[in-house]
């Protein structure tokens, strides 16, 4: 992704907004795959990704952090690369980015 972010300070408030953004990206994760008629295991394969890591994902247990896992994540479940790319914006502060 081309976006540059600046890193949020260590907060109990901005650790809160984490939490909270990390589980929206992980329920458009579980819609996206949901929609896509994928199981866990079958979604996680198809990205390449281990199952407990994908379902950690949907539940904003766990993030991806590199341009490849986003773009595997995308294409496992056929979203294109311009809607991925607004919803890691939108959820920047999962990351703990603003």
């Amino acid at each position: 992704m081309s976006m540059e972010f600046a890193l949020l300070p260590s907060t109990e408030e901005n650790e809160y907004f984490q939490g909270v953004w990390a589980r929206v990206f992980g329920r458009f994760i579980k819609c996206g795959r949901e929609k896509a008629g994928l199981s866990v295991e079958n979604a996680a394969e198809l990205a390449g990704m281990d199952a407990r890591n994908w379902l950690a994902m949907e539940t904003g247990a766990w993030l991806p952090t590199t341009r490849q896992q986003f773009q595997f994540i995308a294409a496992a479940l056929d979203i294109d690369w311009p809607t991925m790319t607004r919803i890691v914006a939108m959820c920047s502060q999962a990351w703990g980015v603003q």
